[in-house]
């Protein structure tokens, strides 16, 4: 890895990329923020380090970046999508894959790319945009997944209300693998009520 260009991607690309994301929606750019802090402090638990750190702080911060292609009238709606705009909605990881694969020389990019075209996989095959299942899907998409589920539940939606922290988990726990990949989700909710809600983290 070239030390100084990562130094370069960090300060001056990367910015550029999370202005251009909260100019689009602020919404999805603090949603990407904190799901991006939750990654780093849970990452520890799963003994990611060096390479799988970078990937996955990065895929983290950047996983709903494909959102800057997806029309207003569809981004913006009040309620919830219809079968044809949900289409175009999950859309979004393709588009965030060719953004990330927009820069050649971006080290590990393959693997953040291929993290968040995968995000939206679902440990038993049923989700987007591949259909992959189990440890076919990239570890920093299987933890993502749970992490970006933990949060869009918690927070108000144009289409449900935010939820408690203790109505997240039950959900969550629900989908224990079907959705989410078992040994992660464990993990995760392993943590008490004040892990999840300190400074820093929960933003």
């Amino acid at each position: 890895m070239n030390d100084e260009y990562m130094e370069a991607w960090f300060s001056r690309v990367e910015p550029v990329l999370g202005a251009a994301l909260e100019r689009r929606d602020v919404h999805t750019s603090t949603h990407c923020g904190r799901v991006g802090r939750l990654a780093l402090a849970f990452a520890g638990d799963l003994g990611l380090a060096g390479e799988e750190l970078l990937v996955l702080d990065v895929a983290a911060r950047f996983h709903d970046v494909g959102k800057i292609g997806v029309p207003d009238a569809i981004l913006h709606k009040q309620g919830a999508l219809n079968d044809a705009e949900w289409e175009i909605m999950k859309g979004h990881s393709l588009h965030g894959e060719h953004i990330v694969r927009m820069d050649p020389g971006l080290p590990f990019g393959d693997e953040i790319a291929l993290a968040v075209r995968h995000h939206h996989e679902h440990y038993d095959g049923t989700g987007y945009p591949d259909g992959l299942r189990g440890h076919a899907i990239p570890l920093p998409s299987r933890v993502l997944s749970v992490i970006d589920s933990y949060d869009a539940i918690r927070k108000r939606r144009a289409y449900h209300a935010a939820h408690s922290h203790e109505s997240t988990v039950a959900i969550l726990a629900g989908e224990r693998g079907t959705k989410h990949d078992p040994q992660i989700l464990d993990a995760f909710l392993s943590h008490d009520r004040h892990w999840f809600d300190r400074p820093g983290v929960s933003g």
